[in-house]
């Protein structure tokens, strides 16, 4: 039986294997991404093409049934202390909306390349499963 979230949750075993290269700071490691910047020193945003295929597949699923922003606030979650929220504790509409705000935070922040590296965008889409 295929899982509702298949399309996001799909990207596990590659995020578990190669995480920290789904979106960086740097030099592309290969031809399938996105380079945006033309620093010469290798500080370009690196996107590989499964991030976009992740980011996308997120907010396909939920951006239309999630104000993340007001569940996050209802439920008195700080955005600069999102890494401290045990997200195996967290009901549903809280795992939508943090996935909801990392994909949101690309474009800002820095949170979604931190969730990558400290294994919390991984957390979050395991519980998808549950």
């Amino acid at each position: 039986m295929k899982s509702k979230y298949s399309k996001i949750v799909k990207h596990i075993p590659s995020l578990e294997d190669h995480g920290h290269l789904y979106m960086y700071y740097g030099i592309p490691y290969s031809e399938e991404c996105d380079v945006y910047g033309d620093d010469e020193e290798g500080e370009n945003l690196i996107v590989s093409y499964e991030c976009d295929d992740l980011c996308r597949a997120i907010a396909d699923e939920f951006q239309y049934d999630y104000e993340w922003l007001n569940i996050l606030h209802n439920k008195q979650i700080k955005l600069e202390k999102v890494f401290d929220v045990d997200v195996e504790t967290q009901d549903f509409d809280v795992i939508a909306s943090l996935l909801l705000y990392l994909v949101v935070s690309v474009t800002f922040e820095d949170k979604f390349i931190d969730a990558l590296n400290n294994g919390y965008l991984i957390r979050l889409i395991k519980r998808l499963e549950y």
